[in-house]
């Protein structure tokens, strides 16, 4: 893949490779979601957004039971 292929211009192509409604948008941005508005659109880069929501999604507090899929 070439290094332009990372790079998604704008919040449709950001919210579709998240998979993040357009109305959370903002609420990543305010918790630090690696995106910047530069020339009249949103960008990020695909490795920037992969990193942060691994890091973001490392659970710091005590471990929670969750519900089994059979019993969910």
């Amino acid at each position: 893949m070439s290094e332009s292929n990372k790079i998604l211009r704008g919040k449709t192509e950001i919210c579709s490779y998240t998979k993040v409604g357009k109305d959370l948008f903002p609420d990543l941005i305010a918790r630090g979601f690696p995106a910047v508005y530069w020339g009249g659109a949103w960008r990020a880069h695909t490795d920037n957004i992969d990193t942060w929501m691994r890091a973001a999604t490392i659970p710091s507090g005590p471990q929670q039971d969750l519900p089994d899929q059979e019993n969910a």
